[in-house]
């Protein structure tokens, strides 16, 4: 980018070498020929950097072309504008100057025919400068609703050009277009202004808004044989055409609703959209159809592939249930690296990319799906970190199918790109490559504290330390973690990660101060040493409903359960009839976890299957290792005296008894704050 923008700056001063030759004495060196030069050097450049053979075909044509017609202008400029020398002569239009007039309605007639404002696309200057040296920013393009109204601007362009071509009697061209009152002044303002300092407000400013040419050859784009069609059925929302659309038209907005792009006045035929459709639902047409019907200028005709067959979605596999019964390690075996390689490639890079828009931390999706697709697991981990700071946790627990991967539009296809096992592998590989966080350079003078070293004070944490912030984490555990530590099984969570994270958190200069409890007075005196505090305090109280019998011996709370569990303290359950109420991921995390104890489970919900809250990957998991599912139960109450002996429930078929010897209360969390902490105080 530097280098395209020195060359902008160095081919702008060629410009202004030329322009002022009468009024400054220029060096030799520094000439119009200085600029062709530059942006030659940027075309040959590019073409050798295109992937694309379709893109690669079109911009060996524009280098040709433009560079042709730039070197020899002073030859041609005779043969093809005759008065150009002589303005105050009286033209003959158009019989004294037959070759620039012939040349001017063959261009008419190509793209009346063919359309794509074909001289735009193939042979203008603007563009041989944009598609060359101004690549690097054409991320830069102005896009929304505001720039695309904007658009109807070049009109008064083209009505000027147009007056000026009837009153001279000649086509338009540098010399006529000038004569009328100040009209060179414009042309100095808008023309060369967002022709070199284009960068500043994105690719194909003067394309989109200023010119008159182009403005002519959309009028016969609408005229013509040409438009562009989409296949609805086709489509699968990915947006790819609108993101490649360097005049920012709403290619899949129009096409979804018409069927149709019904803005061509505006299209270049760059057929960028078209190749970047990964399943082929657009479409160029043009006179060729009308002899040839059944022609589809698709992206698999434009860049002449070969049908292939689409890579499907691979998850990890899974170890025999019987194995995992047997120990507490993770179920998940890791892909292999060509595997989850071959994973990333599948991603679409989405013009909108749900994934993204679906992750509450907003991860950066796309683009370490990319580094990872490369093998650059370092640059992964980067783009990881920098807004996850638990990537290893989150591709492990975070409940994908309901937002990155459910969002993604592979979905429509093969199945959703394996995002989560991505996240995870790549953080690993990171870490082992030598990724660390970075330590700031020095602290700016503010201090917080921060309450809580669960996933919210974490996050917290590490994002403030980055900022320079002194941060000091308190928690009543003797590790950081919060539920994550004791609300998680082993076998879905290794708690080697956990302390591993803390390490890396304490090189980077965050404090903890572990196994303290914050009592309101603390809470006081830590409020006046510090700029801020921040209350990561979690959701660690069970959600209660009213279950008569529920105070039974042998009925417990899901997250008292589970932290016993994760303690160490695992009370063998073999031949007993063990029920857990709930259908979120701590009820399979309480079956999964009474199995491995030996335990008969059955899970009861109250809702019928499709409206399970767990993971499907979790469910799986589950049935595959014993639990039984009862669906449309709803709890009534706990049956006992001593202890409890079966909960009775309300089905569809009225009302039903379920015997067991343990029941596990899982139907969620919410916050629990300490008692006496005055919230005047905060």
């Amino acid at each position: 980018m530097a280098i395209s923008m020195a060359a902008f700056s160095l081919a702008f001063v060629g410009w202004l070498n030329e322009s002022w030759l009468y009024l400054f004495e220029s060096p030799i060196w520094l000439n119009r020929y200085t600029e062709y030069a530059i942006i030659l050097a940027f075309g040959l450049w590019r073409i050798r950097a295109e992937q694309n053979p379709y893109t690669r075909k079109r911009l060996i044509i524009l280098v040709t072309v433009v560079t042709g017609f730039w070197w020899l202008i002073p030859w041609l400029m005779p043969m093809f504008e005759p008065y150009a020398g002589y303005v105050w002569s009286q033209p003959v239009f158009p019989a004294l100057h037959t070759p620039g007039t012939l040349t001017f309605f063959l261009t008419l007639l190509l793209v009346f025919l063919f359309g794509r404002r074909i001289i735009c696309g193939f042979g203008c200057p603007c563009v041989g400068v944009r598609e060359t040296v101004g690549f690097p920013f054409r991320r830069f393009s102005l896009r929304g609703d505001w720039a695309w109204r904007l658009r109807h601007t070049k009109w008064f362009f083209f009505i000027w050009y147009v007056g000026v071509m009837v009153a001279t009697q000649f086509p338009p061209n540098a010399w006529t277009a000038t004569l009328v009152g100040m009209f060179a002044l414009v042309v100095g303002l808008t023309y060369f202004g967002t022709f070199f300092i284009t960068p500043i407000t994105g690719n194909r400013f003067y394309c989109r808004y200023l010119c008159p040419f182009g403005a002519t050859f959309g009028l016969l784009n609408h005229a013509g044989f040409f438009g562009i069609k989409m296949d609805p059925e086709q489509c699968i929302d990915c947006r790819r055409c609108e993101q490649a659309c360097d005049m920012g038209i709403p290619v899949w907005q129009q096409g979804k609703t018409t069927g149709e792009v019904t803005s061509i006045e505006d299209c270049m035929g760059c057929a960028r959209c078209i190749i970047s459709c990964p399943t082929d639902a657009l479409e160029i047409r043009d006179v060729r159809n009308l002899f040839r019907p059944n022609l589809r200028q698709d992206a698999g005709h434009l860049l002449k592939r070969k049908s292939q067959i689409p890579a499907p979605r691979t998850e990890p596999a899974h170890r025999p249930a019987a194995v995992r019964l047997s120990d507490w390690n993770q179920a998940e075996k890791v892909l292999s690296t060509k595997d989850l390689q071959r994973q990333a490639e599948r991603c679409l890079d989405c013009g909108v990319p749900g994934c993204r828009n679906a992750c509450p931390l907003g991860n950066f999706i796309p683009d370490w799906l990319e580094a990872a697709a490369r093998g650059d697991w370092k640059k992964a981990g980067d783009l990881a970190h920098a807004t996850s700071p638990l990537p290893e946790v989150c591709g492990r627990i975070c409940p994908q199918h309901r937002l990155c991967e459910g969002a993604c539009t592979r979905t429509q296809l093969e199945g959703a790109v394996t995002i989560g096992a991505i996240e995870r592998t790549l953080a690993e590989r990171a870490l082992d490559e030598g990724w660390r966080p970075i330590k700031p350079a020095q602290h700016n003078g503010r201090k917080v504290t921060i309450i809580g070293a669960g996933p919210a004070g974490l996050s917290c944490a590490e994002r403030l330390n980055r900022m320079g912030v002194e941060v000091t984490v308190y928690d009543r555990s003797t590790k950081i973690g919060g539920l994550l530590q004791t609300g998680v099984p082993a076998f879905k969570l290794d708690k080697t990660l956990l302390a591993r994270r803390q390490t890396l958190l304490e090189q980077a200069g965050i404090r903890f101060s572990l196994g303290l409890s914050v009592d309101a007075a603390m809470l006081s005196d830590l409020l006046g040493q510090n700029d801020a505090i921040f209350l990561g305090l979690g959701a660690q109280k069970p959600r209660t409903i009213e279950l008569p019998g529920q105070t039974l011996p042998g009925v417990e709370q899901a997250l008292s359960w589970l932290k016993r569990i994760n303690a160490g303290e695992r009370e063998p359950l073999t031949g007993q009839q063990l029920l857990v109420l709930g259908g979120g991921d701590t009820a399979m995390d309480c079956a999964r976890a009474a199995l491995r104890l030996g335990a008969e489970v059955t899970v009861a919900y109250r809702g019928p299957e499709a409206r399970l809250r767990a993971s499907p990957k979790e469910i799986t998991l589950a049935r595959e290792e014993g639990a039984q599912f009862l669906f449309n139960h709803a709890p009534l109450e706990c049956k006992g005296s001593g202890g409890v002996t079966g909960v009775r429930f309300e089905t569809h078929e009225g009302a039903t008894i379920i015997e067991a010897n343990r029941v596990i209360l899982a139907l969620g969390q919410q916050a629990d704050p300490p008692p006496g902490w005055p919230h005047s105080t905060l």
